[in-house]
């Protein structure tokens, strides 16, 4: 059995529940309002820079002519806001930019994320069927602070291939330093999210932690390319099965637990993910790889890694969704 590993598809349920009321997005004439369709709007405009009538023909499901009214009531709303450019036919955000419909949230923004993952998953983790749920709750976690200030200059750094001088706290060193990096992908490990990006004073690619960016500075043109960061791009599968260590019957409840057939279970990761994975199985203490199997605590785990293979580069050839 083969599985893409996602932290996710839980709890990006309960966050569409909440979001949607229940109502399938299917429906869009009934489960879209007018203020939704601005709102949409003006989040395009701040996070992506630009909209043109197709996004919200594609996203609601309406027709071009009342694309074009929501698009000029918008204008009406924050004339400021937004330049028409005739030749590229879209609507772009002005530096002077500030949101009147929304209050910018990275916590709002990387969970729209976390449902484009759980929609890759399964079709209908995106929406719920679900009209009377038994009463859920689920284990509250500390906020890993993002400015949503910093998320967008990354973002737009990414879209144009730009480097940019950021201020870094890091764990290694006692004071912040400044760092050029070339950001080109944003991931997870299911706790906190953190930057994937080249760094040029290492010289090699890394994980940038987005709370300990103290500050921001310029951008420039960057020659750091995407598909040399053969980590990110790699595919990697972590066969996993219960520690054999442990009692027969403890082996068998991990089996269930974890849906194994024939005693194990495969996972499909990105390279650059996966020493994450390892570390939330408990097969290493920290991300810089010292296995847990060292030390007195092997009776203890759970779970055994039997085998961890690359995958041919084809493989990696799907859609960013951390």
């Amino acid at each position: 059995m083969k599985r893409w590993y996602n932290p996710y598809s839980f709890y990006v349920n309960i966050i569409f529940i909440r979001i949607t009321g229940g109502v399938s997005v299917k429906d869009h004439s009934r489960a879209w309002s007018t203020e939704a369709r601005l709102q949409f709007i003006e989040f395009r405009l701040y996070w992506e820079g630009r909209i043109n009538r197709g996004d919200l023909t594609q996203h609601f499901g309406i027709s071009v002519p009342q694309s074009s009214i929501d698009l000029r009531r918008y204008v009406e709303l924050a004339p400021e806001n937004v330049e028409y450019d005739t030749k590229r036919k879209a609507y772009f955000a002005t530096t002077g930019f500030q949101p009147k419909l929304i209050t910018p949230s990275a916590r709002d923004y990387l969970a729209q994320l976390e449902m484009l993952q759980a929609e890759q998953d399964s079709p209908f983790s995106h929406e719920s069927f679900v009209s009377s749920p038994p009463s859920f709750d689920s284990v509250p976690l500390p906020d890993r602070v993002v400015q949503p200030s910093t998320l967008r200059a990354i973002i737009k750094a990414i879209r144009e291939g730009n480097a940019i001088n950021i201020l870094y706290q890091s764990m290694t060193r006692p004071e912040p330093t400044n760092r050029w990096i070339s950001p080109h992908a944003i991931g997870s490990d299911g706790f906190r999210w953190h930057i994937r990006a080249y760094c040029h004073e290492r010289n090699r690619f890394g994980d940038f932690v987005f709370g300990r960016i103290l500050d921001l500075a310029d951008t420039k043109e960057s020659n750091a390319k995407p598909e040399d960061d053969n980590e990110w791009n790699t595919l990697v599968e972590l066969t996993i099965a219960p520690n054999p260590v442990l009692p027969e019957a403890h082996r068998r409840v991990i089996e269930l637990d974890y849906g194994m057939e024939n005693s194990q279970v495969k996972l499909v990761v990105r390279k650059a993910l996966a020493s994450y994975l390892k570390k939330r199985l408990g097969l290493i203490k920290d991300i810089a790889g010292k296995s847990a199997e060292s030390d007195s605590t092997i009776a203890k785990q759970h779970i055994h890694l039997m085998s961890e293979v690359d995958l041919p580069s084809s493989s990696a050839s799907v859609e960013s969704a951390t």
